[in-house]
């Protein structure tokens, strides 16, 4: 589906990025005495600044009869959704909107909802983050790098170096195992959706350095998931990851769509019995090389299309599984107390991070590269939750559920002895 008009918002100049169709949302919670006319100040001075006023977002404030009856913390998450679901303004009004959203006496919800061809994950929680400094008078525009001074910019540089890395994707893409899957099923396709909530302990155990990536959570799933993967039978299966140039070009804090789509292979021949170590050094092996390597997606794609290394878009892409993360999201820890402008006490913490995510009608970045499965991270409260959408092609394929479930044994089996062998799932 093409977006509409309002929503067609062009990433920087010279900055070709595959963020993806739709929109994405993210909320902070704010307990305290608000000032909401404070508030909507707060919104128009960060959205008449430099770094953010292209985007030119606005506030919409909601009532608390708009949560209906019930757990209003759970209505807000279904009104966040919806607003990030419903089809754009037919009158052509912003496609950026905050959303200031009424928990309790004392209790509020300040939402983001953007496209991702606008503002990537990392962006939102920017921009959320921007509007409370604003609110207490510590905004400050120098801390973020106006993106008209990327204009121009290409993260590969020198047209010697593109066909260096053109030449090696040559070389790399035939190596990929091919979905068996025809050109029919990539647009009938249904999704099912599976939710593993992993405890904070857990999830810091996989977490917790190995390799030398250090940790990194979008890593730690995809070496899971090839795990899981190869006792399906599907030993060759690709990946992709987001990869934030801010971090690999040292950008800086910059808004917009500065996250790119990575493919890359997890090489697992000869293993037998290995640590979960030794998966996830050979998956960071995987990537970093593909990082060396990097080509925006869109001219990967066309490489690959050109050389009929890949298949039509229609098709599906040789990665089918897709991995998201946003690498430094602020925790739900609660900000220190601190008087509020409006009298009282105020504290600011992430809003059910995990229940915000998941499938909104299209899968991954690119869709029409057909990916199996979508996997995002969140958190809620102290816990890590992955949400999986997974496609359910007409060809044979393992439902969602028995992936779930094999990746629940693994996670748990390693979070209580990181240096046992993984099992051999294949057997279960």
């Amino acid at each position: 589906m093409r977006a509409r008009r309002s929503e067609r918002i062009p990433p920087p100049p010279g900055v070709l990025l595959e963020t993806g169709p739709g929109r994405h949302v993210r909320a902070l919670r704010a307990d305290g005495e608000v000032d909401t006319d404070r508030l909507a100040t707060a919104v128009r001075t960060v959205a008449a600044a430099p770094p953010f006023a292209g985007f030119a977002p606005d506030l919409r404030r909601h009532h608390a009869d708009e949560l209906g009856p019930g757990d209003p913390m759970a209505s807000c998450v279904a009104l966040l959704r919806a607003e990030r679901d419903r089809p754009a303004d037919r009158d052509g009004g912003p496609p950026i909107r905050f959303h200031w959203v009424p928990l309790a006496e004392h209790g509020h919800v300040l939402g983001l909802v953007a496209p991702r061809r606008a503002l990537d994950a990392r962006s939102l929680y920017a921009a959320l983050g921007a509007v409370f400094q604003a609110y207490f008078g510590r905004f400050r525009v120098a801390a973020y790098r106006d993106p008209t001074e990327l204009a121009g910019f290409d993260p590969v540089g020198r047209p010697a170096a593109d066909q260096a890395r053109r030449r090696w994707w040559d070389k790399e893409l035939p190596r990929y195992a091919t979905p068996v899957r025809s050109a029919r099923t990539a647009h009938r396709r249904t999704v099912r959706s599976e939710r593993l909530r992993v405890d904070a302990q857990c999830w810091a155990t996989l977490t917790g350095g190995n390799g030398p990536l250090g940790a990194s959570g979008s890593l730690a799933v995809v070496a899971l998931l090839a795990w899981c993967l190869r006792a399906q039978g599907r030993p060759g299966t690709g990946f992709c990851c987001d990869f934030d140039l801010r971090d690999a070009y040292e950008l800086g804090p910059v808004l917009g769509p500065f996250t790119d789509r990575l493919p890359f292979r997890v090489d697992l021949d000869g293993l037998k019995s290995p640590a979960f170590s030794e998966v996830m050094q050979r998956t960071q092996a995987g990537f970093l090389d593909s990082v060396v390597h990097y080509l925006p997606y869109p001219r990967l794609l066309d490489q690959g299309l050109r050389t009929g290394a890949l298949p039509t878009p229609h098709t599906a892409a040789l990665w089918d599984v897709t991995v998201h993360f946003c690498r430094n999201p602020p925790r739900s820890a609660r900000t220190k107390n601190e008087g509020s402008p409006a009298g009282g006490l105020f504290s600011i913490e992430l809003f059910r991070e995990a229940e915000l995510l998941g499938h909104t009608g299209h899968l991954g970045a690119a869709p029409d590269d057909g990916a199996l499965l979508d996997v995002h991270i969140g958190e809620l409260d102290d816990d890590t939750v992955l949400v999986l959408d997974h496609v359910q092609p007409d060809v044979t394929e393992a439902g969602a559920a028995q992936l779930m479930d094999l990746l629940r044994q693994l996670i748990y089996r390693v979070g209580a002895d990181p240096a046992a062998p993984l099992p051999d799932l294949s057997q279960r």
